[in-house]
């Protein structure tokens, strides 16, 4: 490799590392701003003022406010130990194990990121765009996860993939954890439980008391 072609590789990477320097800076200072002001009460001037960077170094970062508030939505999916409750949930046998670890994975989700969740709840057409994206790749997560329970004999019989799907959907909403925590007052562990709890109700064939399946 020749000097030049050494040199050109290491400024590239030197961008490279700038670049995601920034974006991160970006996206921590509008964690911080929508947290504390909101998603409709924030501008893209007050963010790049907190992360020392102009307006149009965050439009070409980002494109968008909205794309930002996906990106800060994105980061806390990851950031709320996801990885480690994908592993948990894919080596679980147990269905209602798996029910329960779903449960507490979000809740805990949904605790980890409760300030910033608030800005999917703007009424502007961009964020109710990125709440319906968030809820295909909910459901679309919610189809592997009750497909591998269907293939395990698990789902009750009067139920399709399809109508499964929706009770599980409907109940691991966010409205569903804010009525729970905000309007009744319930802790995440409350909610973790009755989610779990309620998941395996509507969802599992049910069994007796030694954990058999119950003969009609």
């Amino acid at each position: 490799m020749s000097e030049r072609s050494s040199t050109r590789r290491y400024r590239s990477t030197l961008r490279e590392a700038h670049a995601a320097r920034t974006r991160a800076d970006i996206t921590a200072a509008a964690r911080e701003l929508f947290e504390s002001r909101g998603f409709a009460g924030t501008t893209v001037a007050e963010i790049a003022a907190r992360a020392g960077v102009s307006p149009q170094t965050v439009y070409g970062a980002f494109g968008s406010k909205a794309k930002l508030a996906r990106a800060v939505v994105e980061q806390m999916e990851e950031s709320a130990d996801a990885a480690q409750w994908r592993q948990r949930i894919a080596v679980e046998r147990d269905p209602r194990k798996i029910l329960q670890a779903f449960a507490e994975w979000t809740s805990a989700f949904f605790t980890a990121s409760r300030p910033q969740l608030s800005i999917a709840r703007d009424v502007t057409a961009e964020m109710e765009e990125m709440a319906a994206e968030g809820d295909v790749r909910r459901r679309a997560a919610l189809t592997a996860l009750v497909g591998r329970l269907v293939d395990d004999g698990a789902v009750r019989r009067d139920l399709t993939l399809d109508a499964a799907v929706d009770r599980a959907w409907l109940l691991t909403g966010l409205e569903t954890y804010l009525n729970a925590t905000t309007g009744c007052g319930w802790s995440p562990d409350d909610h973790a439980a009755w989610l779990g709890e309620t998941l395996a109700q509507q969802l599992l064939e049910p069994v007796d008391a030694t954990g058999e399946p119950r003969v009609p």
